[in-house]
């Protein structure tokens, strides 16, 4: 029998619905909730870990390894950085969400070292920015990117929230304190029309995939315990409903009516990550996954490759992951038989790093690396936002 502190702490867990008695109702329906997936199977499973830690392997070398030349794309900088100067806060912080992806924390783990240099990186951006009086306070701004932007706002803001998780005492603080200041430049920057542009201000220029971007930001900072206004959230997403077309895909913008595979999965994901899971009248959901089902039985080399993948594969486990079945209609089993493959033929043999999208798509081996070990690690829901 447990020590009457024991009983109680037992007790309080079965109160918040952590630990179930067993036989109860309750955990008997999460019994058979299990029991209606399908587990991964066992090879799969190693060859997506493999690959995940190779990845990251090639993000900022192996333990212990000494850190190439400034800009050295692949590896991580001097100055904690990741990639090219062009999208190093989009870059830096897609990194260091993948190697967080693969276990490692702020300063523990695996690659803890590197995560908390590329941490220390974006807060610089926000403790100590440049002088400047054309961005407001909170934006993380390197004088030498010119294209992150406010896309690489809402990457930076979610590396900082999922940071804040595995780290305590002053270094909380300086992360907590830097996350106010970025969740603010974003609420600030939304437009009349709910959407967000390319810069940290709100103006007559919007689009979706900018709009997604700081939606899972703000999440992610929600969640760590910031006050994120509920109506920026909801202004958002109105914004991403407006730009379903009739074919279910998601346009570039409210003023461009160009659509894609890429853009569809991102707005599809930003409805599940708030809650939304259930169809209106304009069967917004449905009408979403059978464009993308359509995209991907002709052919699974779209155009943005990782970053459409990335999404879809978010999208997928969010809507119904945990079955790994081909067969049915089972959307996550469907698209992983689909899409996992080919995502894997793309990792290098010789450093673990992954082909880059080619032609204007193409920002270079971090970018597509960095997406490929997110994607990948998605089903281990070691990164709080993807769990289900």
């Amino acid at each position: 029998m447990p020590r009457p502190s024991v009983r109680v702490a037992l007790l309080a867990l079965v109160v918040m619905g952590l630990l179930l008695p067993a036989g109860s109702p309750a955990a008997l329906a999460k019994d058979e909730r299990l029991k209606r997936g399908t587990p991964e199977p066992l090879a799969l499973q190693k060859a997506r870990r493999k690959a995940i830690r190779r990845g990251c392997d090639f993000l900022c070398g192996k333990p212990g390894s000494v850190p190439r030349t400034p800009g050295y794309e692949g590896k991580q900088r001097f100055d904690g950085g990741f990639g090219d100067n062009r999208a190093v806060v989009a870059l830096t912080s897609l990194a260091v969400l993948a190697l967080m992806a693969d276990g490692s924390t702020d300063g523990r783990g695996r690659h803890g070292k590197a995560v908390a240099r590329g941490i220390d990186f974006l807060l610089r951006l926000v403790e100590n920015p440049k002088p400047s009086k054309r961005y407001p306070e909170g934006y993380f701004w390197y004088h030498k990117d010119s294209t992150s932007r406010m896309h690489g706002q809402g990457f930076a803001t979610l590396a900082l929230a999922t940071a804040l998780g595995t780290t305590n005492g002053k270094r909380a603080r300086r992360i907590r304190k830097a996350l106010v200041k970025a969740v603010a430049c974003i609420e600030r920057a939304q437009t009349s029309t709910g959407g967000f542009g390319y810069q940290p201000e709100p103006s007559t220029d919007h689009e979706g995939s900018v709009t997604v971007a700081v939606a899972q930001g703000l999440r992610a900072a929600r969640d760590a315990g910031i006050v994120v206004n509920e109506n920026v959230i909801r202004s958002g997403l109105h914004y991403l409903r407006k730009s379903q077309k009739k074919d279910g895909s998601f346009q570039y913008s409210l003023h461009q009516d160009q659509s894609s595979y890429a853009l569809t999965a991102a707005a599809l994901s930003s409805f599940f990550l708030y809650g939304r899971y259930t169809d209106g009248p304009t069967l917004t959901i449905s009408r979403a996954i059978e464009y993308m089902r359509g995209k991907l039985e002709r052919h699974t080399d779209v155009a943005w490759f990782y970053y459409g993948h990335f999404y879809a594969a978010w999208a997928a486990w969010q809507w119904d992951g945990h079955t790994w079945s081909p067969e049915g209609k089972n959307l996550w089993g469907w698209w992983h038989r689909r899409v996992y493959p080919d995502l894997l033929r793309k990792q290098r043999r010789t450093d673990g790093s992954f082909e880059p999208d080619s032609g204007r798509y193409d920002y270079g081996p971090v970018l597509s690396t960095a997406f490929a070990v997110l994607t990948l690690a998605i089903p281990d829901e070691v990164i709080p936002i993807f769990q289900r």
